[in-house]
């Protein structure tokens, strides 16, 4: 028995060393990789165009054949995730989903580090065209525009934020024509993609069984505790669930992590798909045309380029352009769908005079509000923090550290239905400086630069229904050019009225009690804006035109609408107009802005969207 109880002895402490040793090498695994892609990050150049996925090969007289499927996907982001999961479900259809991006990795699962994404070949690189109304801290008055060119999509490289939007949004919808749309139609969907995990989960008005983990960062710090009650003492008050049946409030931010990782569309929806047969994922394939019979006006393929060859796939059954509200667009015009002069000028043939990108939203984000403090956050090194990442708590769990969310409205502090939104980061405990995928002039880099990410507090603001609305078109009749995008920040003025209210509510905050015990103080001081007095309405302004950028929530470019709005490119059911076997299933449906953020809406409308798929071709409700 002796020798059994050594051997059982020695076994079990061989098997300990073997999993220190792995955990050990998980640890520098990680620590590495960190260290590596935020070096690259700092170095990254960006592109211009779209040349490094075409290969040279675009205007080849050879087109290989990629085989006949039911179903052509268009967009591995969030909501083409969704799609190619959904209509993969049944087995007897044969769905093809193409991707222009790589796959996802270790480093994009880590929440806290995705800025240094976007500053890599993860995201497309693009920028707005210069601005007369904003974007004057940029380079040529272009801000950036991120969109993720990765499995996910923006999803897998974006902030993480869930908020879902209210009831108010999705009943507008509805009475500007779209029916199906009401939030009594989408609330099961809403409910079907959430896995809310919170020890305060309300089923009348959350979902805990989908797809989708929707969680808290851990554990709870003191700081975002004093936020709160910052918030309350202005009477903001404190909500326990900002996306249950009231969104006014200040609440605790609940972030798509699980364990402390990424959750996107290319984890949760796409991988847990991979090995169905029924279902081919291709990546690096950059779509460039849709196929159109022009006398019948049926979509019947694709044409894309993949490995330095040009393909041509076909499609039984349907075409789903799930690109995203910058690459649907750009995709649909440049296969001749789109505003007649406008595609008459670049020198493609019209098929379908569509207003396609003559509207396009977004939320105006505002480079956040910095305020010194007298409270020092003990730095960490990144081996600390990814021990603790891979214990699904700490920093890195967290995008930027955000811990805390505010609703409210500028106009009318009692309105149910708020117009801005404040994200509160303390001060962190990072040793690293995440690169920011950003144009800076040199007097704006010096501002950011000089900021201690020990000491400050951070405040990003959110402007939610901006009356300015965008346009987005092509820059010309090839697939290696950038669309340009035009956000027209501030093309009216009461927008800057409305930030600024929402700058006055985040400077009352450090007023507070919690403030005055934390000496908290604003210093965005610009040269550009020293004319005049500091923190009166025109120095604001100034500062707002400085800085202020769209908050990469871009949707509506490829609207939904009745035949009767000038501006509808798809029907409700998210076909395209004028055109068979083509659908748009994407944010670049949303009819307008949401009172959150875009990525939810992706997810919900993916959903809701394979299932109309799954009704006409199956006669059932998938």
């Amino acid at each position: 028995m002796l020798h059994w109880a050594l051997l059982l002895h020695f076994l079990s402490s061989y098997a300990d060393c073997l999993d220190a040793e792995a955990y050990n090498l998980q640890v520098k695994y990680l620590e590495d990789l960190v260290n590596v892609e935020v070096e690259k990050a700092k170095n990254y150049r960006g592109r211009n165009d779209n040349g490094d996925l075409l290969d040279g090969v675009e205007n080849s007289r050879t087109t290989h054949d990629f085989g006949t499927f039911d179903f052509i996907v268009v967009g591995g982001g969030s909501a083409g995730s969704v799609v190619a999961n959904r209509l993969s479900e049944i087995r007897g259809w044969k769905v093809l989903l193409l991707e222009a991006g790589d796959i996802n990795d270790d480093f994009t699962d880590i929440p806290y580090v995705f800025d240094a994404s976007a500053r890599s070949d993860r995201n497309w690189g693009y920028l707005t065209v210069p601005q007369k109304n904003g974007c004057y801290g940029r380079e040529n008055r272009r801000c950036p525009y991120i969109r993720g060119k990765i499995l996910g999509g923006s999803g897998t490289i974006n902030g993480l934020v869930y908020s879902r939007g209210i009831k108010a949004d999705f009943e507008k919808w509805a009475q500007e024509g779209n029916s199906g749309w009401s939030w009594e139609d989408v609330f099961p969907y809403i409910k079907k993609i959430e896995n809310f995990q919170s020890q305060n989960v309300d089923s009348k008005y959350r979902g805990f069984n989908g797809p989708l983990n929707i969680a808290y960062a851990q554990p709870d710090i003191p700081l975002q505790k004093a936020f709160i009650q910052a918030s309350k003492e202005i009477g903001i008050p404190f909500l326990e669930d900002y996306n249950a049946e009231k969104v006014s409030g200040v609440s605790y931010i609940q972030h798509n992590i699980q364990n402390g990782k990424r959750v996107s569309g290319a984890n949760n929806y796409l991988r847990p798909a991979w090995t169905r047969i029924n279902l081919n994922i291709t990546l690096r394939a950059f779509v460039t045309k849709v196929l159109i019979d022009e006398q019948s006006k049926t979509a019947y393929g694709v044409e894309f380029v993949h490995k330095n060859r040009k393909f041509k796939a076909n499609a039984r059954r349907e075409v789903i352009l799930s690109g995203g509200s910058a690459n649907t667009p750009q995709l649909l015009m440049l296969s001749g769908i789109g505003p007649k002069s406008d595609l008459q000028k670049v020198g493609i043939k019209v098929i379908q005079d569509s207003p396609v990108g003559k509207f396009m939203k977004d939320h105006i984000g505002f480079l956040p509000l910095y305020f010194s403090s007298n409270y020092v956050e003990p730095a960490q090194t990144t081996n600390q923090l990814i021990k603790q990442y891979l214990q699904g708590e700490g920093a890195f769990t967290a995008p930027s550290y955000y811990r805390a969310i505010a609703y409210f409205n500028t106009r009318n502090k009692s309105s149910p239905f708020p117009n801005m939104e404040i994200d509160f980061a303390p001060p962190r405990p990072v040793v690293t400086t995440i690169p920011q995928f950003a144009n800076y002039r040199k007097e704006v880099s010096d501002y950011v630069n000089s900021i201690n990410q020990s000491t400050h507090w951070n405040f990003q603001l959110f402007f939610l229904h901006p009356k300015s609305s965008g346009t987005l078109t092509l820059q010309s009749a090839n697939a290696r050019d950038f669309p340009l995008i035009d956000s027209k920040i501030f093309d009216k003025e009461e927008d800057l009225e409305d930030m600024y209210e929402g700058i006055q509510v985040a400077l009352k905050l450090v007023e507070t009690s919690v403030g005055k015990h934390f000496d908290l103080k604003l210093n965005l001081d610009l040269p550009s804006c020293s004319k005049n007095k500091r923190m009166s309405r025109e120095y604001l302004y100034c500062l707002l035109r400085q800085v202020a950028l769209p908050a990469y929530h871009l949707s509506s470019t490829a609207k939904m609408g009745p035949r009767s709005d000038p501006l509808a490119v798809v029907n409700n059911e998210l076909k395209v107009y004028g055109i068979k076997n083509l659908r748009v299933i994407d944010v670049s449906i949303v009819p307008s802005t949401v009172t959150g953020h875009i990525n939810a809406q992706a997810f919900l409308i993916g959903e809701k969207g394979a299932d109309m798929i799954k009704k006409d071709h199956l006669n059932i409700q998938g």
